[in-house]
């Protein structure tokens, strides 16, 4: 799978008209190939999480133009392939792990079991019968595991610190994220620092915009020595 963001037709910034997304993104084209997880790095509110929600179909596509294999896709095809590793403000999220798992499994074209896919992702049974939202650190596995039964091709997530992916990886979420690039999906990883991620992402994207700093000193040399 490979996803082509063309920036040809776009003019300025792009900002989220979703309030749920209080990021801008100063363009560029780029292009993402599934078997990978992608860190998306930026300061907050420049892009990362926009960014990510786009390629989860959760933001509108404005005067871009998005390609999946070569054929241009819409904000709906997007979401037919993506999956919020985040469980907390999704509709999943206030449903049983065990009982969501098996009810995805049942309508997809997955030959694993339930007790298989709680050994790959690392669930454990004391949890099995909870709700996604209620879990800590094992939710995005088990949102993982959920994604991965519905056959989902694009994992995204909200924008985290470096520490928040650290205690996530600490918890054993690493290898649940190789399931899914193994099974040929992309995972994105919106973060404001590179300083953890660069070590498990099989790519980094800088998304901070480039400041004219020579523009504003001259901007502002014309208020030396004024009162």
């Amino acid at each position: 799978m490979k996803i082509r963001i063309d920036t040809s037709g776009c003019h300025g910034i792009i900002t989220a008209s979703d309030a749920k997304i209080p990021d801008t993104w100063y363009y560029s084209d780029l292009t993402f190939e599934g078997g990978k997880i992608y860190a998306l790095v930026s300061e907050y509110g420049q892009g990362c999480m926009y960014l990510s929600y786009l390629l989860g179909g959760k933001a509108d596509f404005n005067q871009l133009k998005i390609f999946l294999n070569d054929t241009e896709c819409s904000q709906a095809d997007l979401q037919k392939i993506s999956h919020n590793l985040e469980p907390s403000g999704e509709p999943y999220g206030k449903y049983p792990v065990r009982k969501a798992i098996e009810k995805a499994l049942k309508s997809s074209q997955r030959t694993e079991t339930f007790p298989e896919l709680a050994e790959k992702f690392l669930l454990t049974p004391e949890r099995f019968d909870r709700k996604f939202r209620y879990l800590s650190g094992e939710r995005w596995r088990a949102s993982a595991a959920y994604g991965y039964a519905m056959e989902k091709k694009i994992f995204y997530a909200p924008y985290e610190t470096s520490n928040f992916y650290y205690r996530m990886c600490q918890s054993s979420l690493l290898k649940p994220l190789r399931e899914l690039t193994s099974a040929g999906a992309l995972v994105l990883l919106p973060v404001g620092s590179d300083e953890f991620l660069k070590h498990i992402a099989d790519e980094v994207i800088y998304l901070n915009r480039q400041y004219d700093i020579a523009q504003l000193k001259q901007f502002y040399s014309g208020f030396s020595g004024s009162e």
